[in-house]
């Protein structure tokens, strides 16, 4: 799945009727993370009550444990604020059949951390099962066979965090269309170092 698929299957959710409720809800998402790891933002009610439409209920929760692992909350908020896993959720639903290739990939990425025992794990186990899980990223000659479901779980939800609020304003500080007057050197000791 390319960025231009994943744009195209955005535009196409934009006609189902639930889109303008849901979207409204997920941009406001973390608009007032506090900036500590403790103090997690309040949530809002539609996200407490929010049923998975595309993923079953034990899918859905390992997906959400996965993009938060991912992007985990610490001085700016993290997948969970930024409710990842309930957008691209609502996306794989929106889809219809305009995206069957697309929710059949998902449905064989969940099924892979499934089999490679995310589901049943506890949250420590499922930090380490990431590190095997993605192993082949950092070392080309091992393999895995739930490493293409991480490779599309970590693509989404980059894409899901920031085009979100949380990731936007909350992680990148974005301030909307202006420009810096001037261009400060960076103060990292060890930046300036050759």
């Amino acid at each position: 799945m390319t960025r231009r698929d994943l744009v195209d299957l955005l535009l196409r959710s934009s006609t189902v009727p639930a889109f303008a409720s849901f979207f409204a809800d997920w941009m406001q998402a973390a608009g007032q993370h506090s900036g500590t790891h403790s103090a997690a933002p309040p949530e809002r009610t539609a996200w407490n009550s929010y049923r998975p439409k595309f993923f079953d209920t034990k899918d859905f929760e390992a997906l959400q444990a996965m993009t938060e692992i991912l992007i985990p909350t610490n001085d700016t908020p993290g997948a969970r604020e930024a409710h990842c896993a309930h957008f691209i959720d609502f996306l794989l639903d929106a889809s219809g059949t305009h995206g069957a290739a697309t929710q059949q990939q998902w449905k064989q990425a969940l099924s892979a951390l499934r089999d490679a025992g995310f589901h049943g794990a506890n949250a420590a186990e499922r930090a380490r099962l990431v590190e095997v899980i993605s192993l082949p990223e950092r070392d080309r000659t091992k393999q895995h066979p739930a490493f293409n479901a991480y490779l599309l779980i970590k693509r989404e939800n980059a894409f899901a965090f920031y085009t979100s609020r949380a990731g936007m304003i909350g992680a990148l500080d974005y301030r909307g269309n202006s420009f810096n007057a001037t261009f400060p050197a960076c103060e990292h000791p060890e930046h300036h170092e050759i």
